[in-house]
């Protein structure tokens, strides 16, 4: 489908090239013709719901939350003209013995506090993403919606929130995958970078993860070069896909 209001096509799968091919040129010329002279995709609506796709796999099995399409897809966009436009990867890493780390400061760990947490986790989410490529904001209702399902399945060990001087500084939303740690997202307030928050989360959701039987843990989705990608590329991660976001420029 189209998003008028942005320029965006989304919520499109393509089970068969030239349908696909034909349908994709159709959604383009929709778009052109309401003046879009850039148009972006797969994005569905906003980057809260589901974006990009994969361009590269080394075939290590898929995790849940990840986009899931043949390789085709990219070649289907680029013989349209599209060009990417944002690069992120997935990386994983075996998980050794994981050793607690001292930031400097004091940041205390708590596990996640059900729903009642679910306001904070909103807050540091509007900051933490808000420097993220074609971020937009979104209503509390919209975001509940996004996470009151999985609440019930979230580990209090492994979504955790950190707090400095008794203030929630960031937090780690991630999930075992039968012996895997998948760290799927991970914010921090612009205030609390670069005092160790984020290294902080991730070291103890590893240990956590270890202790749940975990051997190796996946670094999802992260923007190339981001921060969480300086953090995991210290545990000698490894590539695991690559996905791309796309971007047709109209003269």
């Amino acid at each position: 489908m189209i998003y008028l209001d942005k320029g965006y096509i989304g919520n499109f799968e393509m089970a068969d090239k030239e349908l696909g091919r034909q349908q994709l040129y159709e959604y383009v010329q929709q778009l052109q013709a309401t003046g879009h002279k850039r148009i972006i995709a797969p994005i569905n609506g906003n980057t809260w719901q589901q974006y990009r796709l994969v361009s590269w796999t080394n075939n290590d099995p898929a995790f849940p939350l990840e986009p899931q399409n043949p390789l085709w897809h990219c070649d289907i966009y680029e013989e349209l003209g599209f060009r990417p436009i944002m690069k992120y990867r997935s990386d994983k890493f075996r998980l050794g013995k994981v050793q607690p780390i001292n930031c400097g400061r004091q940041i205390v760990i708590r596990g996640l506090a059900s729903q009642t947490d679910l306001p904070l986790l909103y807050n540091i989410s509007r900051d933490g993403f808000k420097e993220n490529f074609l971020y937009s904001d979104i209503s509390f209702t919209e975001f509940a919606k996004l996470y009151i399902p999985v609440l019930p399945l979230l580990d209090p060990a492994l979504t955790i929130i950190a707090e400095i001087d008794g203030i929630p500084a960031g937090f780690i939303f991630s999930f075992m995958h039968g012996d895997n740690l998948v760290l799927k997202s991970m914010a921090v307030l612009p205030q609390y970078r670069g005092c160790g928050v984020g290294a902080r989360l991730i070291n103890a959701v590893l240990r956590a993860a270890q202790q749940k039987g975990a051997k190796t843990a996946i670094a999802a989705l992260m923007a190339d070069g981001n921060n969480s990608y300086k953090i995991v590329e210290k545990y000698e991660s490894e590539k695991i896909r690559e996905y791309t976001l796309y971007a047709l420029e109209v003269s």
